[in-house]
This record gives structure tokens, sequence and C-alpha cells, in this order.
């Protein structure tokens, strides 16, 4: 058996240096940070190839004395912390000691330094652990770190390293981050010769943030500012609309430090969770401001981690303040017309058009299609009625005359409805979206689009998916205040239920039975006994086995809660209008009324888009009358 041996410094420090320098941007993090923590009020950063062969960061900050300079590389060497207490309350960037010693360990470096009040700079060089004596030299007030040949003494760790692009991404990812919760702070970036950004000094953080991020903020930049006892939520955040393929636009902060927290960023991901369809990510900087001593910080070598006392009463912090955002934007996304004609997927619709050969039946069919649309109009009526009371005589209007716009401009105005009168009053305060008293004129598209013409553009309208989204809200809020009313079957309505679909019935009964259906078992298995009295579907049986059969693939039960969210957005998307169904006139009207009487219509309940807005300054554009 080998002996126990201690390890050279030099060797602990390669080996340190594996988990704080992972790459020329862990170099970056760390010397910048560095510059912070001494007062900074101006950090610039040169790289040459991605920072492999040079990494120099020049501050104005305080300076180090001749005899501090040296002990800066050496391990566990600090001016943060001084006892076990001062853990529990660092207010700095770094604190641990190590990430000089770790960098001077695998690259050559070399501190010019110089504190106000001295005649001459300090400059001391390193290179593979080992140290010169420091010197004078000629140099402006603050410290330059020149870091040199990264793992020239590792060429293993080197050969990991990708292309220069890959990783002067990684170095401006980071700066940006770092620059973004520093906005007392002036940033400098350049790759070579090429300066990649720069931002001044003394900015308001909203400022900086429009600075940094400009491209992932096109227009309409919604902010948070939500102080509780526990912490403080300050954010800014994409509006409806925007959002992109991957994670890398929702950043989080906890007192100024950028950290990796994935609970904390899931609360901003169920917030947008309505606003974003499936695979795509909003774009949000979110700053969390608690108290030192609630955060541990000191739980990753890279200090990319932290472990917060009041974790669960942030997460709801965080989401219940950008929900409240989000619903009260009451913005309405805009179509480009650059992206008009851009290839996208076919939405999930029921609607496909027509072709030529189609063309003759179509024709033989629209009384037909008329008569059905007014069925499932009245249908959707009666879930409104069962889950809100009566609506059919508040919204019973004239058909406005579409042919004159001004008629039925003055129509919407006259008889735009106020939220309903028998909603719950713990239902929110509602903003109207104001399209019926901006409206000019009302028509349908294809069976399929509303298109409402307003006095600087149009707004096209999924008739299906926002009309989904109404229901949705609506019998969610009817859920929220009491359970649903039930009406027996006359003859039990079997269940043809898996053997995970029908344990997940016996574990949730009374979930089912809030949500008004009643599902008993008999001699041959399951069967539906009861339904909601709203309900006007002749297919319960088969809502409910799609259902429980979803839920039951999930490897995990599902709590309640999502059985009973799940239940909703089905009835939601079945009683909803189809694509394809004809509209009168009324009832587009009626449907623009009742989607005033929701926090909002902008996507449906599965965060695809309901609604866009085309300027007429776009279309002009489109056409080149601009």
């Amino acid at each position: 058996m080998a002996r126990i041996r201690l390890l050279p410094p030099e060797l602990a420090n390669k080996i340190a240096a594996g988990e704080v320098v992972e790459r020329p941007a862990s170099v970056v993090k760390e010397l910048v940070e560095n510059s912070l923590d001494a007062g900074a009020t101006r950090i610039d950063v040169q790289l040459i190839d991605a920072g492999k062969t040079l990494i120099r960061v020049a501050d104005d900050g305080l300076g180090m004395s001749a005899e501090d300079l040296p002990l800066a590389f050496e391990a566990h060497a600090t001016s943060k912390i001084a006892d076990a207490e001062d853990l529990f309350h660092i207010e700095t960037c770094g604190f641990r000691g190590e990430a000089l010693a770790s960098i001077q360990s695998v690259a050559r470096a070399s501190v010019t330094t110089r504190q106000r009040g001295t005649p001459a700079a300090l400059q001391l060089d390193c290179a593979g652990g080992r140290q010169t004596e420091v010197r004078e030299a000629a140099g402006d007030f603050g410290t330059v770190v020149e870091i040199r040949d990264l793992f020239y003494n590792v060429p293993a760790r080197r050969r990991w390293l990708k292309g220069d692009s890959t990783e002067f991404s990684h170095v401006v990812e980071w700066l940006t981050g770092l620059a973004a919760a520093n906005p007392e702070v002036g940033f400098s970036l350049r790759h070579g010769e090429r300066k990649a950004f720069e931002v001044p000094p003394r900015q308001q953080p909203a400022e900086r943030i429009r600075a940094l991020f400009g491209d992932r903020f096109p227009e309409g930049m919604l902010e948070v500012h939500e102080h509780e006892v526990y912490g403080r939520l300050d954010g800014y955040l994409s509006p409806p609309g925007v959002n992109r393929p991957n994670s890398k636009g929702l950043l989080l902060y906890v007192n100024r430090r950028l950290i990796k927290d994935r609970s904390l960023l899931q609360a901003a991901l169920l917030a947008y969770r309505e606003f974003v369809p499936p695979g795509r990510y909003p774009v949000a900087v979110l700053f969390v401001t608690v108290p030192p001593e609630s955060v541990d910080v000191n739980v990753h070598p890279a200090k990319t981690e932290v472990r917060l006392l009041e974790q669960n009463r942030i997460f709801s912090l965080i989401k219940s303040a950008l929900t409240e955002k989000l619903l009260r934007a009451g913005v309405l996304p805009s179509l480009k017309p650059a992206a008009a004609f851009a290839p996208q997927a076919r939405p999930d619709t029921e609607y496909e058009p027509r072709h030529d050969l189609e063309q003759r039946l179509f024709d033989s069919e629209s009384e037909a299609r008329a008569r059905e649309a007014e069925h499932r109009w009245s249908e959707a009526r009666s879930v409104l009625e069962q889950a809100i009371g009566p609506v059919v005589s508040r919204f019973e209007v004239r058909p406005p005359a579409l042919e004159s716009p001004g008629r039925a401009a003055e129509t919407a105005r006259l008889e735009q409805p106020a939220v309903l009168a028998n909603t719950s009053p713990s239902a929110p305060a509602m903003e109207p979206a104001g399209l019926l008293t901006n409206a000019r004129a009302l028509f349908q598209v294809a069976a399929t689009f509303v298109v409402v013409e307003t006095a600087d553009g149009m707004v096209i309208i999924d008739q299906h998916a926002y009309h989904e989204r109404i229901l949705y809200w609506l019998l969610e809020h009817r859920l929220a205040t009491q359970p649903l009313e039930r009406q027996k079957l006359l003859v039990p309505t079997p269940l043809n239920l898996s053997l995970s679909a029908a344990s997940l019935v016996d574990a949730n009964r009374d979930t089912l039975r809030e949500f008004g259906l009643e599902v008993v078992q008999t001699a041959d298995g399951w069967a539906l006994a009861a339904v909601p009295k709203y309900s006007v579907s002749s297919r319960h049986n088969e809502v409910v086995q799609e259902i429980l059969e979803e839920l039951a693939n999930d490897r995990t039960p599902p709590p309640p809660q999502a059985l009973r969210k799940a239940m909703v957005e089905m009835v939601a998307c079945k009683a909803a209008i189809k694509a394809g169904d004809s509209l009168e006139p009324r009832q587009i009207l009626d449907l623009l009324r009742l989607g005033e009487t929701v926090p909002h219509t902008f996507s449906c309940p599965h965060g695809r888009p309901t609604t866009y807005k085309l300027s007429f300054t776009d279309l002009e554009k489109l056409f080149h009358r601009r």
C-alpha cells in the first residue's frame, strides 16, 4: 500500500485550477470580479486568440501595496474574510483566495499595480507557481493583470479548449453578465484589434440592460420591481411574443452574483408557461437581493451556485411577480413583414386550405357548416353559463354593419361591456385589451382568423386559440372558487383504461369529483357515472380516458393540481370554436367582448400565440411605400 504524502504546492494548485480555471472565460470572470471588489469604476478587457495567448484586464481600482502583491498569488490568501463568521456575511464577488493561485499555476502571469498617493507602480511576474521579486514600474493608478499562454504547462487541458469563436462567445457571455449587474462601472472588451463592446460608467440599470441586450429586447421591455421583507426582485422581461430557441437569454443574479439555479430559473419558466410556445424560452434578466446572512455562497468552487435560506419564498416571489407583470402588460405581439413570409411549421389547427377540386364540395356543404358552427357556438355559451352564469343576454347585440366602418366602431364603443357582473370579488382587476374600443371593422378570413381593423393597423386573431384561452381562464377561475356541480348519467359509460391509468383514478377520485366527474368501479372495470353540468360533449368517456392516459404516461404520479389543470385545458380546447367555423358578425363581436373579460388573450394555454398586430407602417414597408 502506497504511503500518504503531502502534495507539492505547485501540484495542489494545478488540481485546484481544474475546478476554477475551465477555459479563458473562467480567467476573465475571476479577474474582473477582483477588479469589482477593488472598487473599480472602469474595467477594460483585451484578448488575443480568444484568451488562449493573452488575457489582459485593466482597472482603476484601489491597487495593491508592496506587502500585499506577493500574497495575492498565494493559495488561500484573501482580503475578503478574516474569520469563520465572515463566511456568512459575504458581500464581495470573491473570498476563497484560490483564483489567482490557480491561474498562475497553469499560465504566465504579470501584475502591475499602483495605489493612489504612491510615486510609482509595482510589478510582479509569476509562472508555473514561481514568483519574481516585486519591482517598481511605470503604470497608472489601479491594477493591470496579464495572463499569457494559458495551460502552457498542461497540454492535455489546452487540447480540450474549443475554437476561438466558441471560447470568445463564452467570454462575451460572462463579461456581459457581470456588466449587467454593475451599471455604475464602465466595461470594454477587445478581441485583437476589434472592439466587441463598450458601455460607459454610471448608467441606470434599465439603460445598461438595453445597452447590453438590446437585440433580445427589441420592443417593449417590461420592468418588475417587487419588495418583500425577506428579499427583493428587480427584473427586465421580454414581452409576450419575444422568445428564443434556448435558455441563454434567461439570467439570474443573487446579490449581483450571476448564478445557475435550476429551481429559481424554473420559477421564471413557469411564469412564462402560457406565453411561450413549447421548445422556446423567454428573455429575462432577474436580480434577487437578500440579506447577506441569508445566502451561502460557499457551495461551489466557481461560485456559480448558492444556497438560500428562503428558497421557497424567493421562488414564489419570482413566479408571482413575473406572472402578474405579463398578465398586466397588455402588449400585442407585433407581426413584422420579415416574419410574415418566413417559413413556419403549420399550427396544430383543424383548418387546411382547400384544393380547387374540393371547392365544388364546399359550396354544397356551406349551409351545413354554418349550422354546425352555430351549434358549436351555442355549446360554448352553454359552457360559460354553467361556469360563470348567464351571458347570452349580456352579449346579445345586433350585428354591426361591417360595410360601414364608422357604424361598427360606434356599436363597439356604445355596447362594450365591463367585467362580467357576476365575476367573483376575488377575481383580479382586469385591463381591457381595447380591441373593440378602437375597432373600425371586424371580419373573418378563411373561417379561421378574425381580423380587427384599428386606427394604426390590423389585429389578426386565431379564433380557436383565442377562444380556448378565454374558456381556460373562466373555467380555471370558476374552479378556484368552488367545485363544479355534477349531473348523473342515466347509464354509466364504461372507461377503457390501462392499469396505470386505473390506479391514477383510484388515487384521485376526490380531485375528479371537484371537477364534476364521478368515476365508479363496476364488475367490468371503471365507468363514468356523472359529468359536470357545464359539459355539452357527448364523448365524456373519450375526454376522460385521454387525460388519464396522458397523465399516466409520466414516470411519477401527478399531483392533484396537475390532474385538475390538465382537465381544464382539455375542456377548454374541446369546447372552443374550431378552425373552419364560419362566424357571423354578431358572433365575432361576442368573441371579442368575452376576450375583454379575461386578464390576457395573447397566447393559448399551451403557449401558442393567439393574436398578432400588423401596423400600417409595416404594411406600407412591405409594399415599398416607405
